[in-house]
C-alpha cells in the first residue's frame, strides 16, 4: 500500500490489531512508519506504556493523549 504524502499531512495510525504489546513491536513498528514520513514526525501516544516507551527510546517528539475512558 502506498501512502500518497502529499494528500495526508496527519496520520493517524493504530496498533490495536497486534497481538503482542511490548517494547521490542512497538519499536519496530514505530521504525517502519518512519519509512513514509518526511522529516521527523511528532507521535500521539495514548496509555500505552510500551508504545510511550518506544517513542521515547528512539528520540522522537510525542504528546501523550488519553482516547478513551479506561
Amino acid at each position: 500500500m502506498e501512502i500518497d504524502k502529499e494528500k495526508f499531512k496527519k496520520l493517524l495510525i493504530s496498533t490495536e490489531k497486534n497481538t503482542t504489546r511490548n517494547i521490542i513491536t512497538a519499536r519496530s513498528f514505530v521504525r517502519e512508519v518512519l519509512n513514509y514520513c518526511e522529516n521527523e514526525p511528532k507521535f500521539v501516544v495514548d496509555r500505552a506504556p510500551w508504545l510511550k516507551r518506544a517513542v521515547e527510546s528512539l528520540g522522537l517528539e510525542f504528546e501523550q493523549e488519553t482516547f478513551r475512558e479506561a
